[in-house]
């Protein structure tokens, strides 16, 4: 018996509010897809402390374009939710991505997960990471519906992030700690078979290229998308943006779990054509690591594409900075089917992610940075500092949050000097 297919919808247009309206008719009509007198819950992207003009977050005026179209349907209520990244402060993530603004103005409800006390245990049966129980606020468990509001955007940790990645931000610092230690890919199949979006707006309007999420380039591509399968509406957003899904591997995996139609064969586009609405952006995560960089020795055998994506963040990230000549020689592994000569100094040598610890066995005072996905800037860090920075203890507040404010300018530059040269090379990106 063959699979139902997916629906997906897809809206272009300069007006968001237009948009997200007609992804909601396209869907079936707000009033057949949200029931009156519910509970529903907004979930958007709202992870770090950055503007609207710099595409980190959900952008504000898609959140109030949806809270408005659901309004429509007539609900008891509207919560606007999310838990920040690691380190940062939900409630000034809120403020200065302008959603704060937004819930403000339209009389929604804004919540702080990480401050939620009154939380349920909630078993993972069947888990396939490290996590085998969540906890997870009772508001969001006994919503009527939760709509995952993410942002497209290059993502450092996942080569790119949209609704199957943002539902990572249901849960608080400790678990999404966990999630980054043993298997961050299987982590977040976890959390949706716990916590599962019933519908998908993605935030395409500006979306964001280059190094993000910490740097990202925006770009205009004024789209919306919707569909109630997160798969196949990410599988989507990479077809309309030019993104190599065969470099993305939490694909099979979200299809392995049942989640969501990956084969195109098996997801409906409706409202505007991938082809009308195609806009090329620059994913910088994707493509033969072992030679990019010659004046090191890298050995990536085996590396899952989190881990080539970081590779590459943290190596350009070294040339901004003006650490790279200085450090060349090292020998930098990721992935678990390497070969390390016994002859390179440990001292030359950094393991990174979980999977390159059992090269501590012939090299046990290599540089070990822990993860899967390891902390984002670690690599570059590691190299740049001779010690391990993985985020552990105090490291997160006392040195990578502090080196990143550092960097942040330099880096800044960097990259977008680099954007331009992509454009020059990439017509179809212009």
């Amino acid at each position: 018996m063959s699979k139902a297919k997916s629906l997906v919808a897809l809206a272009k247009s300069d007006d968001i509010q237009a948009n997200v309206t007609r992804v909601f008719d396209l869907m079936g009509g707000v009033t057949n897809v949200i029931r009156k007198g519910t509970t529903v819950v907004l979930k958007p992207n709202a992870g770090h402390a950055e503007p609207p003009e710099t595409s980190v977050c959900t952008n504000p005026e898609v959140v109030r374009a949806v809270i408005r179209e659901v309004k429509k349907a007539e609900p008891a209520k509207i919560i606007v939710a999310e838990a920040a990244a690691i380190g940062c402060n939900t409630m000034e993530c809120f403020k200065v991505s302008g959603i704060q603004a937004v819930a403000e103005e339209e009389g929604v409800e804004l919540i702080d997960i990480k401050k939620d006390k009154d939380l349920v245990k909630v078993a993972v049966r069947g888990f396939r990471s490290n996590i085998d129980s969540i906890k997870l606020p009772r508001f969001l468990l006994e919503a009527d519906h939760l709509i995952n509001l993410p942002i497209l955007k290059a993502h450092a940790s996942m080569v790119f992030s949209g609704a199957l990645k943002n539902i990572k931000g249901v849960v608080q610092d400790k678990v999404h700690m966990d999630m980054h230690k043993q298997n961050l890919t299987m982590a977040m199949m976890d959390v949706w078979s716990v916590c599962k979006a019933d519908i998908n707006i993605m935030d395409a309007h500006r979306a964001a290229s280059g190094y993000s999420p910490h740097m990202p380039v925006p770009i205009d591509t004024h789209m919306i998308l919707g569909s109630k399968d997160p798969v196949a509406i990410d599988r989507v957003a990479c077809e309309v943006t030019g993104i190599d899904t065969a470099g993305v591997d939490y694909f099979k995996v979200a299809e392995e779990t049942g989640l969501g139609n990956y084969d195109m064969e098996q997801i409906d586009v409706v409202g505007d054509s991938v082809k009308d609405c195609y806009k090329k952006m620059w994913i910088p995560y994707i493509g033969d690591m072992s030679t990019r960089w010659p004046e090191y020795d890298v050995r990536c055998k085996g590396g899952c594409s989190s881990c080539q994506a970081l590779l590459a963040i943290n190596m350009e990230e070294l040339k901004a900075v003006n650490a790279y000549d200085e450090n060349a020689g090292m020998t930098v592994v990721i992935g678990g089917l390497n070969e390390i000569p016994a002859e390179i100094p440990d001292e030359k040598i950094v393991l990174h992610g979980n999977c390159t610890k059992k090269y501590l066995k012939d090299h046990p005072n290599a540089y070990h940075i822990l993860g899967c996905p390891p902390n984002e800037p670690a690599l570059y860090l590691t190299i740049q500092r001779h010690e391990t920075i993985d985020g552990t203890g105090d490291q997160e507040d006392e040195i990578i949050r502090p080196c990143m404010a550092r960097d942040a300018q330099v880096w800044r530059d960097y990259v977008f000097e680099k954007f331009e040269e992509y454009k020059k090379e990439n017509p179809e990106a212009k």
